[in-house]
């Protein structure tokens, strides 16, 4: 039998247990975390294979639906001081989850290190996601720094009132809006929700909608265009 066999054997013990603590279950919470950023970024893959991304639906989700935030302190709401408007929304998702994770498993391998056995898990993850916040709020603030200007808001919503937009989305009706792109006077794109004005009336891809009212937050009534020359 070869000499160092037998000095391997605790080696092997130390591997096996490390791992027995990384998949304990008051890790559970951060190692789906990690699970789900990889699941995103298979899914995003794919989906763009096939011509739209999993950002354009979150994109789309968080328009109609948070738009008006709380706010955080005067002057600005919760969601814009984590940047959601400047940084892609699927980004910012990734960065929470990896913030998450990393914190989660450097807090319970400390606290195991310091008095034997980790925290609870619902505890950790309180603590792990306090933590992610600003993490999110950080590093989406360098992203933001790189995120061309032309696809940010430059000019009141209120303006696009009258402006003739192009549906991105596969399509828009009552009930489900669609994401569409309009382009100012300064050359600068926006993104927005419509929704046919008339209730039985779909946009398609690619239509050319006139905006005629705004809704609500980043949702707007639109028309089919009826002056070509318009856009």
């Amino acid at each position: 039998m070869p000499n160092g066999w037998p000095a391997s054997r605790p080696v092997e013990r130390l591997q096996e247990t490390e791992m027995e603590e990384l998949v304990s279950p008051g890790n559970a919470p951060f190692l789906v975390a990690i699970c789900m950023m990889l699941f995103i970024g298979a899914v995003e893959g794919l989906s763009l294979l096939v011509g739209t991304g999993l950002l354009h639906h979150l994109d789309t989700f968080f328009a109609a639906h948070f738009d008006h935030a709380t706010p955080l302190f005067p002057g600005e709401n919760f969601l814009g001081w984590l940047h959601v408007g400047r940084v892609p929304l699927l980004v910012l998702v990734v960065l929470f989850l990896a913030g998450f994770a990393i914190a989660g498993l450097a807090l319970q391998w400390a606290v195991a290190g310091l008095v034997g056995t980790p925290l609870p898990p619902v505890l950790a993850s309180l603590i792990a996601a306090a933590c992610a916040v600003p993490a999110v709020r950080l590093f989406g603030g360098q992203i933001a720094r790189h995120v061309p200007r032309d696809e940010t808001s430059a000019i009141s919503e209120e303006s696009f009132i009258g402006r003739v937009a192009r549906l991105t989305a596969a399509s828009a009706m009552a009930g489900q809006p669609g994401q569409a792109k309009l382009t100012d006077e300064h050359g600068r794109t926006h993104y927005l929700l419509v929704v046919p004005d008339d209730p039985e009336v779909r946009f398609d891809r690619d239509d050319a909608v006139l905006i005629v009212s705004r809704a609500s937050g980043s949702l707007f009534h639109a028309i089919r265009n009826p002056r070509p020359d318009l856009l």
